[in-house]
């Protein structure tokens, strides 16, 4: 496929997201998919071509590209490889954002893939994850179940470890899902930065983003472009209608 050649620097972009299904093996309460189980349909491999195409031609730099779903490990293995030596192809570092339930697959991919972000709900996880710890990205869900105590403890036990994040979760109404008054005290104390229609911040070397409340369209740059498993492309984080706002005309 031909690479679409556009102008250079119109657009500061911060990573990629590639949405690669909405099928899952998990049903958690805190989904970010509205779509998720409306379609069995997995991204193709021309349309990630396409995509990153379209990318490198707004930078030269070497940005994350994330995979998303869904559940991307629902993909089979090979695909899975497949995508990742494409986005390598393209000079690109490629990670994936995944429940962790399919161990086994998931070892499999790890020296594929620059980093894998796996959701952890005890330590016995995390313990099972740090022979790996230079690949992973520890994540904790910022959700009802969030306290100091655990919050405090998931710093200490996860030090070692490539990456260690924290998502403080939202109902589709935006409505925090995490009711700790201490948890929110300590973050109005911190310095936020803006990435679109999400905020992230640092404490203690740990990574923490929550949604803006209202806010579902990436508004200010820098942004993260995505594209969708039926071939759509845009900005937004909920809806798949066609949004060629890095001036490409993605339907030639």
């Amino acid at each position: 496929m031909d690479q679409i050649k556009l102008p250079m620097g119109r657009v500061e972009l911060d990573h990629v997201d590639i949405v690669t299904s909405h099928i899952c093996n998990n049903r958690c309460k805190h989904c970010i998919d509205k779509f998720i189980r409306t379609s069995n349909k997995v991204i193709s491999l021309e349309t990630i071509d396409k995509f990153l195409n379209l990318i490198r031609s707004h930078t030269d730099e070497q940005l994350e590209v994330l995979l998303l779903g869904g559940e991307p490990t629902v993909l089979a293995t090979d695909k899975l490889i497949a995508i990742a030596e494409l986005v390598h192809s393209k000079g690109f570092l490629v990670m994936m954002s995944t429940n962790g339930i399919l161990k086994d697959k998931i070892i499999q991919l790890i020296p594929y893939y620059d980093s894998i972000q796996i959701t952890v709900n005890s330590d016995e996880e995390i313990d099972f994850w740090r022979k790996w710890s230079d690949k992973i990205n520890i994540k904790l869900s910022g959700d009802a179940d969030l306290t100091m105590e655990k919050l405090e403890h998931f710093i200490e036990y996860t030090e070692g470890f490539f990456r260690r994040s924290i998502s403080m979760y939202f109902t589709p109404d935006f409505e925090e899902l995490c009711k700790n008054a201490e948890i929110w005290e300590l973050l109005d104390t911190l310095e936020w930065q803006r990435n679109g229609s999400y905020m992230y911040t640092f404490y203690k070397g740990v990574r923490i983003k929550k949604c803006i409340h209202g806010e579902t369209n990436i508004i200010d740059e820098p942004t993260v472009p995505k594209v969708y498993p039926n071939g759509n492309y845009n900005k937004t984080w909920c809806h798949e209608e066609l949004d060629d706002y890095l001036d490409g005309s993605w339907n030639e």
